[in-house]
């Protein structure tokens, strides 16, 4: 398992298998779209990929303070040995890329509040959350968070 700069490929690859979680997510912010159109447009230089041998586990990237992240139905695949090194490069990229930011810039989305599973994953990974709760274009609940 290795974490790589993402190419077109892998978002591709990605867009075509989303977790449930995540693809309901997609789905939950704004109506009318599939990821296959979406995710590829997303590739700039701060994307990379979690793969394993050839399959993406995840991709994302950090552009201008805006991280996203997405996870792909091999995820659900991994034994318990496997998925805490996933969450380990996870871990390890993240303090990578705050580093990497000017002044301490804080990294902020929006997470869909059914998503339970990429929820958990920001508190484990240290995010704040803010209290209320906005809602998308698509008509669901989302709320921000930085990390």
């Amino acid at each position: 398992m290795y974490k790589v700069k993402a190419t077109h490929g892998d978002l591709w690859a990605a867009s075509l298998d989303l977790s449930t979680g995540d693809l309901a997510e997609f789905h939950s912010l704004q109506s009318g779209r599939t990821p296959s159109d979406v995710l590829p447009k997303a590739l700039d230089e701060t994307t990379h990929a979690i793969k394993c041998g050839s399959l993406v586990l995840a991709v994302g990237g950090h552009a201008q303070g805006v991280v996203w992240f997405v996870t792909t139905s091999v995820l659900g695949m991994l034994n318990k040995a496997e998925r805490f090194r996933f969450y380990r490069i996870l871990k390890e990229h993240l303090a990578l890329v705050k580093d990497e930011l000017p002044n301490n810039m804080p990294l902020t989305n929006i997470v869909s509040v059914d998503n339970h599973a990429h929820v958990r994953l920001l508190e484990s990974l240290g995010a704040t959350f803010h209290t209320g709760h906005i809602m998308s274009p698509a008509g669901f609940r989302f709320r921000q968070f930085w990390l």
